[in-house]
């Protein structure tokens, strides 16, 4: 049986695998409702939020790239749905007011948190001769998120799907990072929360892949073997392809 190849890329989703919405979506737009004098169940926020998020993906993939819409438009149509539902009588221009606080709002770090272990496992990671980068289903915004939460040290490339004009689970997305790392893709690799868009993503781009459980979500449709509980327990299941530790960091 041959050996797999040493990596020479390791790549990370980031929402539900590096870092998660602090609290909950509802909670972050709650925050940003009250400084405009609207006040209402964070709960129904969330409950919003994953309504129109999921109807405007559908209508309009990957945050409007595909039609030349601004993500600050698309990520408004969410805002002022959500604010419009609760509040009926909220006028046009309160609404963007909103959607725009919020837009910003989501590039501070109040409105994140680590994964438990995240960081550590990124320094481990680190010390090891492989390129590191972010294939992510996220708008420009995430170079500032990186930023902000000290992340953005830790990777070679950061590929967000709006600024490329390409999604996961679409291939050419990975075949992106493979040029960004020169390397082939049986030496890469990829850990992200969904099953479509990382796990099969991946391996449809020829690539190894691991699917990041998430609590409460089944994965009975895929191999145990692929599955992780942690970003911890990823880099002990590839580490050893990883080669001869190297870096201080």
């Amino acid at each position: 049986m041959t050996r797999p190849k040493l990596l020479k890329l390791v790549t990370l989703d980031i929402t539900n695998t590096l870092l998660k919405v602090a609290g909950s979506p509802g909670r972050q737009y709650g925050i940003v409702g009250r400084r405009h004098g609207i006040f209402t169940d964070e709960a129904l926020l969330t409950d919003l939020f994953s309504k129109y998020y999921k109807h405007y993906l559908k209508q309009y993939p990957n945050f409007g790239a595909y039609v030349k819409m601004s993500a600050n438009e698309w990520w408004s149509y969410v805002v002022k749905d959500c604010f419009h539902t609760v509040d009926p009588s909220l006028d046009e221009e309160k609404l963007q007011i909103i959607a725009n606080d919020l837009f910003t709002h989501y590039m501070k770090s109040e409105a994140w948190q680590f994964l438990p272990g995240a960081v550590d496992a990124l320094n481990d990671l680190h010390r090891y001769p492989v390129k590191l980068g972010v294939v992510s289903n996220w708008d420009h915004r995430l170079y500032r998120v990186l930023a902000v939460m000290g992340l953005e040290r830790y990777f070679d490339f950061v590929i967000p799907s709006y600024v490329v004009g390409v999604e996961k689970p679409d291939k050419r997305i990975f075949q992106l990072a493979l040029q960004d790392a020169n390397c082939e893709p049986d030496e890469a690799i990829h850990l992200g929360d969904s099953i479509k868009k990382d796990l099969e993503g991946a391996r449809q781009a020829g690539w190894g892949g691991y699917l990041l459980a998430t609590p409460g979500v089944s994965h009975s449709s895929v191999d145990d073997a692929c599955v992780v509980e942690s970003i911890h327990e990823f880099v002990d299941k590839i580490r050893p392809r990883l080669g001869q530790m190297q870096r201080n960091f």
